[in-house]
């Protein structure tokens, strides 16, 4: 079973989130550099009711560097319990708009990132898809009622 999506029309995304996470410095080191705290994990304050998102993460590059690893996101929904993780975390591409395509619970969801130790800043923005999410079992289904006149 396939499922028949629309993702590359960008009237089907929806920014959720934007927003920028800076390093506290604290401290100098011996040579007059800032010593940063790490970014805590980032929880996001929006809840997402489709099972497809698109997650950047940007951050300030050190001259020289190449770093394309930009932590990882998790899942967490409201039991009757409380919060709870679900499923794996969800490693993300730095620069890039990581695809996340969770399995479909038809629940309302969280999500947190957590960057890497060695960001100074963290710059996120995270898109919601609203366009066709349709199976090709629900198309199998219609051709069925078709051919059945029902």
């Amino acid at each position: 079973m396939r499922r028949n999506l629309q993702l590359g029309i960008e009237s089907n995304w929806n920014l959720q989130y934007s927003d920028s996470f800076p390093a506290v410095s604290y401290l100098n080191d011996s040579a007059g550099n800032p010593i940063y705290q790490r970014i805590t994990e980032i929880s996001i304050p929006v809840v997402f009711d489709k099972p497809i998102i698109a997650v950047s993460v940007t951050t300030t590059v050190p001259v020289g560097s190449i770093w394309v690893y930009a932590g990882y996101l998790r899942r967490s929904v409201t039991t009757g319990l409380g919060a709870s993780f679900a499923g794996e975390p969800e490693s993300l591409f730095l620069g890039k708009f990581n695809l996340i395509v969770f399995d479909d619970l038809n629940i309302n969801y969280f999500v947190s990132i957590k960057v890497p130790k060695w960001f100074i800043n963290a710059n996120i923005a995270i898109y919601q898809y609203e366009g066709i999410d349709t199976t090709t079992l629900e198309d199998d289904v219609a051709a069925i009622k078709t051919a059945l006149e029902i």
